[in-house]
């Protein structure tokens, strides 16, 4: 809306602008045009459509999308625009979106940070998102927390099935039994894809009755998830009550760790 408005004010200062020299070819008298009770108006009007919707924008949030589909965005690049509103400074965010049932996509958003903010606004942190329902390239910052836990969870879980974690894994994360294990010895076996590297562990668990029993097991894990993963660390495991030597890793999951799973 914005930007058709711009485009009609464009119009009408070109427009109003050259009705003198129209005058002045037609009738050998420009200030006929210029004397008209409507030309100083309608230069005016032009003006106001081209930079009035743009403050207003800005000022009120006009055109901001402030509801809509709940998603999370990976920051690509953050760059100030030159414009401050109450002295906090406007930046466009380039995104990359994901939310449910979608494939990743890329889009841009203007939005005014408090300085105080700013070192939470960079180069791959993780913000939520609403999108609009009308057009998906319009996002906005989910200030009222519409990004609920559940939604969380199921974009994670999509997540991790589009990165190959199997339906029979994620079921074992969902219903399985918790426990510690010792990490008793860590070969790693390469590359697993993007951002992720294969491991074989050979792990000690113990279970909550206190019994132990030892697994060898590989997985994939982030990069970024690697010190968690070294020999002689305790982590967290879910365990199948109906085989014990099926089991995921329950990594503690940093922002970085996000970062790397909804861009990739």
């Amino acid at each position: 809306m914005v930007r058709f408005l711009r485009f009609i004010g464009v119009l009408m200062v070109f427009g109003v602008g050259f009705s003198p020299f129209l005058a002045q070819q037609l009738w050998n008298d420009p200030f006929i045009i210029m004397q008209a009770w409507w030309y100083k108006p309608a230069i005016f009007a032009g003006f106001g459509l081209i930079f009035v919707p743009a403050i207003l924008s800005s000022i009120f949030g006009v055109g901001r999308v402030k509801t809509g589909l709940p998603a999370v965005g990976v920051i690509k690049s953050i760059q100030q625009t030159g414009t401050y509103i109450n002295e906090q400074p406007e930046v466009r965010l380039s995104l990359t979106v994901s939310r449910k049932g979608r494939e990743k996509y890329d889009t841009e958003m203007k939005t005014v940070i408090p300085l105080i903010s700013m070192a939470q606004f960079q180069p791959g942190s993780f913000i939520p998102l609403v999108v609009s329902v009308k057009d998906e390239r319009k996002v906005g910052l989910d200030l009222k927390g519409q990004l609920s836990q559940e939604d969380m969870q199921q974009l994670l879980d999509e997540k991790m099935v589009q990165q190959g974690v199997s339906p029979e894994m994620m079921d074992i994360a969902r219903t399985g039994e918790k426990a510690m294990a010792k990490i008793l010895d860590v070969t790693p076996l390469g590359n697993g894809g993007s951002n992720k590297i294969k491991l074989q562990l050979k792990l000690s668990i113990t279970k909550t009755n206190g019994e132990t029993f030892n697994v060898t097991t590989q997985k994939e894990i982030l990069s970024s998830a690697l010190p968690q993963v070294q020999q002689g660390h305790i982590i967290n495991v879910i365990y199948s009550r109906q085989d014990p030597t099926k089991l995921v890793l329950a990594l503690s999951v940093q922002e970085r760790q996000l970062s790397d799973l909804f861009s990739s």
